[in-house]
């Protein structure tokens, strides 16, 4: 088998020291092999690195990373077969949250698993979302 990673240049996953967060943290932004395609988990900031003002964009922002990268790996939102979302204050925002991925995620729906959590890598997120897509041929 075969696995082929792709690490984003687009400039909303740019760090600090001018280099991506994938070279700076050592990880693929997505990864495909045996006919899938493995998302790293999209977090909710700003194009510009900041904290959106609400919930709703936060959710937003990681849908549009996590279409990002799945296109950059040749794939769509319809190709989704898992979506595991990451929360922090699940019980405050889960209705929220899934009116935002019903704009987002197709039917057939995949797999997904919902996880409440004490935290994420930066506080002040309050969503991450990894996800698997059937790779296209």
């Amino acid at each position: 088998m075969t696995k082929t990673v792709y690490s984003s240049t687009n400039p909303i996953f740019a760090a600090a020291d001018g280099g991506t967060i994938f070279d700076k943290f050592q990880y693929s932004s997505a990864a495909k092999a045996g006919g899938l395609v493995f998302v790293a988990g999209q977090i909710g900031l700003n194009p510009d690195g900041s904290f959106p003002e609400t919930p709703e964009q936060q959710f937003v922002n990681a849908f549009e990373r996590l279409k990002l990268v799945l296109e950059e790996a040749g794939c769509q939102m319809s190709d989704l077969v898992e979506l595991v979302s990451y929360h922090v204050g699940l019980n405050t925002h889960l209705a929220e949250f899934a009116k935002v991925k019903a704009r987002y995620v197709p039917a057939p729906y995949p797999t997904w698993t919902i996880l409440d959590i004490a935290g994420l890598a930066r506080p002040g997120l309050i969503i991450e979302i990894k996800a698997v897509a059937a790779a296209k041929s």
